[in-house]
């Protein structure tokens, strides 16, 4: 088990650190640059075994083609409708996992 990442390692906690860059996609960043230092924070994203296939697909399905879009630098590239898909999806993944857990959510009005 690595004891230490430059860019985090989990599945709640890198999801996370991946939507601590929200606010910084009003920064002039163009897409394919956001997704650049965003995306980073996925590399060792942990999704457990127990977790259920659909979970297991959407999270998968977020961590390639964010870094596909940070990393890539080919065709399709990333627009700021990929981003906001991208921060809608992991708030969303986020929200699913507490579910799994059985924790209630109520989803922030302001958010």
């Amino acid at each position: 088990m690595k004891t230490n990442s430059d860019f985090g390692m989990g599945l709640t906690y890198c999801l996370g650190l991946f939507l601590c860059h929200c606010e910084r996609r009003d920064d002039g960043l163009n897409a394919e640059s956001w997704f650049n230092g965003a995306s980073d924070h996925l590399y060792d994203v942990q999704i457990p075994d127990n977790m259920p296939p659909i979970l297991k697909d959407r999270l998968t399905n977020l961590k390639d083609r964010a870094l596909h879009w940070g990393h890539a630098f080919r065709e399709p590239r990333a627009t700021q409708k990929d981003r906001e898909w991208a921060i809608q999806e992991a708030k969303a993944l986020l929200i699913e996992i507490d579910r799994h857990f059985g924790v209630e959510v109520c989803e922030a009005t302001w958010a």
